[in-house]
């Protein structure tokens, strides 16, 4: 009875924590795969001076490589859960994943479209 009590207690807070279910992340990851798409994550928080300064540079990535590549942006003040995952200790960090759902690239800071772009060509996109 103790146990199951324990138990109980235990899978409510992971549910209010938002750990142990699909989070946007999985969501994205998932259906990238599905359609072959490489994935950008960029893990920040609002109000961030270099992350909000990502955010044109995310837009370009997004028109220049519609068909090819997913560009996610996950506040790790909401996603804590995201930011333990890919072991974000500064913000803003991206994060690349290829295809297959392997990280092949990461960068910490405000990162320039034209220094992304090299980064995408190694990989063939």
């Amino acid at each position: 009875m103790k146990k199951s009590l324990i138990l109980a207690v235990f899978v409510m807070l992971l549910a209010q924590t938002g750990c142990g279910g699909a989070s946007g992340v999985d969501n994205v990851l998932s259906k990238a795969k599905k359609e072959g798409k490489a994935v950008m994550l960029e893990l920040g928080s609002v109000g961030c001076i270099p992350c909000e300064q990502m955010k044109p540079v995310m837009e370009m990535l997004r028109k220049a490589y519609s068909n090819q590549l997913e560009v996610f942006f996950v506040d790790v003040n909401k996603d804590r859960e995201a930011a333990r995952r890919y072991s974000v200790y500064m913000i803003p960090t991206q994060v690349f994943i290829d295809k297959k759902g392997h990280e092949f690239s990461r960068h910490i800071g405000y990162f320039p479209y034209e220094e992304i772009v090299p980064v995408l060509r190694k990989t063939g996109l």
